[in-house]
C-alpha cells in the first residue's frame, strides 16, 4: 500500500500570474493566449516556454477554466500560469510495509 508524500507546494511547483490585459489577443495570432474564457485566443508574442497548467482566476460566474498547454504561450494578468519545479517530489510515492 502506498500514500503521497505531502510537500510544500512551493517546493514542487511555481505559480505566476500573465502580465497582458484581455485586450492584448490578435486574430491570427502564432501563439496561444489563455484568458479567463474557456476558448484559447492567439496573440504574436509570447512570455512563457514550457509545459504548465493554466487556471483562469477571474469569472463572475464561477466557472474556472483549466488548461494544459506545453510550448511558447502567453497569459492574461488574472490567469494563472503553473509549472513543476521539482518533478522528483512530484513523482514520489512512499511505499509503507
Amino acid at each position: 500500500m502506498s500514500e503521497w508524500n505531502i510537500e510544500p507546494l512551493g517546493k514542487i511547483a511555481v505559480i505566476q500570474t500573465g502580465r497582458l490585459g484581455s485586450n492584448a489577443a490578435v486574430d491570427g495570432g502564432i501563439y496561444p493566449y489563455f484568458t479567463c474564457s474557456p476558448v484559447t485566443l492567439s496573440i504574436n508574442e509570447y512570455s512563457f516556454d514550457g509545459d504548465a497548467v493554466l487556471l483562469a482566476g477571474n469569472n463572475a460566474n464561477g466557472i474556472f477554466s483549466v488548461k494544459h498547454y506545453n510550448g511558447k504561450f502567453n497569459a492574461y494578468q488574472r490567469t494563472y500560469v503553473i509549472t513543476v519545479k521539482n518533478i522528483a517530489l512530484v513523482n514520489k510515492v512512499r511505499t509503507q510495509p
